[in-house]
């Protein structure tokens, strides 16, 4: 559940791919590197990341299924809520794909919004946890359509080390001096392709060692 963007996903923006490699280009600063992460690069590194997705994902299940017991209930968004962030990230221009949960608006531009790892976060879906929810500010220049509030899109910026509390959820990091582009076909052909390889990678490795 709480993984990158497949490749189906991304069928609505197809004729976007021309455009957005031109939106790209700019979005690059020459001077400071840009380091493009995924979404389990939020948690902290001191412990088994996939495990605490793994966990993360079941109290999600449990989240669409309520428990009848109330202070479970109550356990399950504490922990929600209190999710550990990566303090290393902090002050770090990175770039991550995701999906829009817009909060603010404008003239018919979104000029605030929740980037999530999987579509309805909050809305249709349960709200993920805190570490893996961004609070994305755009500058009028920035800020897209509303008519593409359900898009998956690329947003980078600088990562700051903020809670905050949304009408949708607490959301642990805040992305500063944001910009936007929409994900492609093409990005979700290379994304497919490294997660390929990082497979590959992997099995030869634990054939290596047994």
């Amino acid at each position: 559940m709480l993984s990158s963007i497949h490749l189906a996903e991304a069928d609505s923006v197809l004729d976007q791919t021309t455009q957005s490699k031109t939106v790209e280009e700019k979005l690059v600063d020459p001077k400071e590197e840009i380091r493009t992460i995924d979404w389990i690069d939020l948690l902290p590194t001191d412990i088994n990341r996939k495990a605490l997705m793994e966990h993360y994902a079941d109290l999600i299940i449990q989240r669409l299924d309520p428990p009848d017991d109330l202070s479970l209930q109550e356990q399950i968004i504490t922990e929600l809520k209190q999710a550990p962030v990566n303090p290393s990230l902090a002050g770090v221009k990175l770039r991550l794909a995701g999906y829009m949960i817009v909060l603010d608006e404008f003239e018919g531009k979104i000029t605030e919004f929740l980037l999530v790892p999987y579509s309805g976060a909050g809305v249709h879906q349960p709200a993920p946890p805190a570490n893996q929810m961004l609070l994305v500010r755009l500058n009028p220049e920035q800020a897209l359509a509303t008519a593409q509030m359900y898009e998956s899109v690329w947003v980078e910026g600088r990562l700051k080390i903020q809670p905050d509390e949304t009408s949708i959820a607490r959301v642990a990091y805040r992305l500063e001096d944001a910009q936007v582009r929409l994900y492609t076909m093409e990005d979700a052909r290379q994304a497919e392709a490294r997660e390929a390889k990082l497979e590959h990678e992997d099995a030869a490795t634990h054939a290596h060692e047994e």
